[in-house]
C-alpha cells in the first residue's frame, strides 16, 4: 500500500516542525508546479491564477501539511513561485523571507521535485535547470538544503511536439540533471521511473503517477 491510498488530506500551513518531512515543489514559470501539487492533493487548487508565458501564476509561498494513516511523520508540500522571470513580486526574495520565517531550523528531510515543462524554449537560459537551483540555493541554509532532487518532465496542454522531438528535448534536460546530481523521472501508465531512459512520456497528471513520484523520492 503506497502514499495515494494511506493519504488522508491536508491543510494550509506556515510552521515547519523537526519531525516534518518538506518537500519543495520548484520550476519556471508554466512548468506544472501548482497543477501538480493540485492533483497531488486531489482537490481545486484556488491559490494559484493561470500563467502566461513567463509572468508567474504562482506568487507566494504555499505549504501543505498532508496526513497519512500509519505515519508518524506528516509531509509538508511547499508551492513555491517562480525564480528568473524579473517580474514583479521577485520570487527569489517571496521565498527567502518564507524561509526565514517558517524554515530556520532543520525539519527531519527536505527534498525537491523539480519541473520543467518539456515545451519551454530550449535556448531561454532563464529556463535552464541550473539556474533556478542556484537561486533556491541561495535563499536556504547550507545545512537545510534538499537532499535529493528529482526532475519531473510536463508537457502543455495541447502541445504537439513529435515523439521524436520529445525525446531529444528529454536527452537535452537529462544532461541538465546530471550536470546538477539531480535525478529525471517520467511517468508511465500511473508509475514512475527514475534514472531510467526517458520512454517519450512525460507527466500524465493521474493521482497515481504523482504520489509514486513522491514516494520515489521520499525513498531517495
Amino acid at each position: 500500500m503506497g502514499l495515494f491510498d494511506l493519504f488522508r488530506g491536508s491543510r494550509k500551513t506556515t510552521t515547519i516542525s523537526p519531525s516534518d518531512i518538506v518537500v519543495f515543489i520548484v520550476g519556471p514559470s508554466g512548468s506544472g508546479k501548482s497543477r501538480f501539487m493540485s492533483i497531488l492533493l486531489q482537490r481545486a487548487n484556488v491559490h494559484v491564477r493561470v500563467s502566461k508565458g513567463q509572468k508567474p501564476g504562482t506568487t507566494e509561498v504555499h505549504a501543505e501539511r498532508c496526513r497519512f494513516d500509519g505515519m508518524p511523520n506528516e509531509i509538508v508540500i511547499v508551492d513555491t513561485p517562480s525564480f528568473c522571470t524579473y517580474m514583479e513580486p521577485d520570487g527569489e526574495e517571496v521565498v527567502r523571507k518564507w524561509m526565514e520565517s517558517n524554515y530556520a531550523k532543520p525539519c527531519k528531510a527536505a527534498k525537491m521535485l523539480y519541473m520543467h515543462n518539456l515545451a519551454f524554449n530550449p535556448d531561454d537560459t532563464n529556463l535552464r535547470v541550473a539556474n533556478h537551483l542556484r537561486v533556491f540555493r541561495r535563499t536556504c541554509r547550507q545545512n537545510l538544503l534538499p537532499s535529493a532532487i528529482h526532475i519531473i518532465p510536463t508537457l502543455s496542454h495541447g502541445s504537439t511536439l513529435s515523439d521524436e522531438r520529445l525525446k531529444i528535448l528529454a536527452t537535452q534536460l537529462q544532461r541538465q540533471a546530471d550536470a546538477e546530481g539531480a535525478l529525471l523521472c517520467n511517468t508511465s501508465d500511473g508509475k514512475s521511473f527514475v534514472g531510467k531512459p526517458f520512454d517519450g512520456k512525460p507527466f500524465d497528471g493521474k493521482p497515481e503517477a504523482a504520489w509514486n513520484i513522491l514516494q520515489e523520492l521520499l525513498n531517495a
